[in-house]
């Protein structure tokens, strides 16, 4: 990855001078004789352009120009764009051309003239304030950059975060109901074992992927309440409804609808002495997938404690995972709770 960004970083800068010097050789063709003597005498420039734009480009620019001393900046620029003027103009009038150009150009070989330290001033700056613009550009770029990779970074750290919650959250309390039939002595321990084996290994290996189809977590779902359905025999009554024409290779994130079965026998099953009815509805009306649950209120207490962790990692997760892209609505009445997922697959 390194060497990629160097290698693109060396390509940008390659294609910047050859440019330049494409551009200087064009312009300066007509004074010469011959294209070669006009590729030379930009090659005499090339040195200066190479200190006066690296100085900018890496000791100025970050050092005072990024740190809001721009004074001081346009200071230094101001003091070093004449000293390489000066020093270009020195070693042109005194070697180049009595040595490469003897006889050519008169005017070059006549002692320091203003337009021509002008000229040469304007020559030595141009590379400058062309390379202070791709700077800018090139910062702005790669500070965009970041800002969203760290979005994204702080995102996915979040969703790790919320599906490392659900997971020991749903799984705390299987075992706890297997702790209470294991101190009855019950024979039901070691089918509940094997079912919560199928769940561990969903739970482990299943939801470290971003994706799963539907249908793993319907059977999920399904596992789930095999496994209350073995603890709790004749107080629970399920009707799991299932849309005939769902897809069930159709994609979501793993996890997401287990925590609204698992809330309604949570507030539903555990306080309840009678048959609770839990009613769990899946289907998917044209763009949207439909997820409803709806169980009864064990006790009225429970009224205030219905929203735990599970539901609200839930609607954080959907937040992150499916903004402006879902509805999700809980509501109370009449000792009965129902909560509504709805979620737009195309958003």
């Amino acid at each position: 990855m390194i060497g990629n960004l160097q290698l693109r970083a060396f390509l940008m800068h390659l294609v910047f001078w050859i440019t330049l010097m494409l551009g200087f050789i064009a312009m300066s063709w007509p004074r010469f004789h011959s294209l070669w003597e006009a590729v030379l005498y930009q090659c005499y420039f090339l040195p200066v352009w190479l200190a006066a734009t690296y100085i900018n480009w890496g000791i100025l620019m970050p050092h005072f120009f990024y740190r809001k001393n721009k004074l001081l900046y346009i200071l230094l620029l101001l003091i070093i764009i004449p000293a390489l003027t000066i020093l270009q103009r020195y070693f042109m009038l005194y070697w180049v051309f009595p040595n490469i150009f003897p006889g050519e150009l008169p005017a070059e070989r006549m002692p320091f003239l203003i337009y021509k330290l002008v000229e040469y001033a304007v020559i030595i700056l141009f590379p400058v304030i062309f390379s202070i613009g791709i700077r800018i550009s090139w910062d702005w770029y790669e500070e965009k950059n970041r800002a969203q990779q760290l979005v994204v970074e702080r995102k996915e750290s979040e969703l790790n975060y919320l599906k490392a919650q659900i997971n020991p959250h749903f799984l705390f309390n299987i075992l706890n109901n297997l702790y209470g039939l294991s101190l009855e002595g019950s024979e039901k321990v070691p089918k509940l074992i094997l079912k919560l084996s199928k769940i561990l290994n969903y739970s482990l290996y299943e939801s470290e992927s971003d994706h799963i189809a539907i249908g793993n977590e319907i059977e999920l779902i399904k596992d789930f309440i095999a496994l209350e359905r073995e603890r709790y025999e004749e107080r629970i009554k399920v009707d799991f409804t299932i849309d005939e024409n769902l897809d069930w290779d159709l994609q979501i994130p793993p996890l997401l609808l287990i925590p609204l079965v698992e809330n309604a026998f949570k507030h539903g099953v555990n306080e309840s002495i009678e048959g609770v009815p839990i009613s769990i509805e899946i289907k998917k009306p044209n763009d949207y997938l439909y997820f409803e649950v709806i169980n009864s209120i064990a006790i009225p207490e429970d009224r205030n404690n219905h929203n735990g962790l599970g539901l609200k990692n839930l609607k954080r997760r959907l937040e992150l995972l499916y903004p402006k892209a879902y509805t999700f609505d809980t509501c109370l009445e009449n000792e009965e709770f129902k909560a509504t997922l709805k979620l737009n697959l195309n958003g």
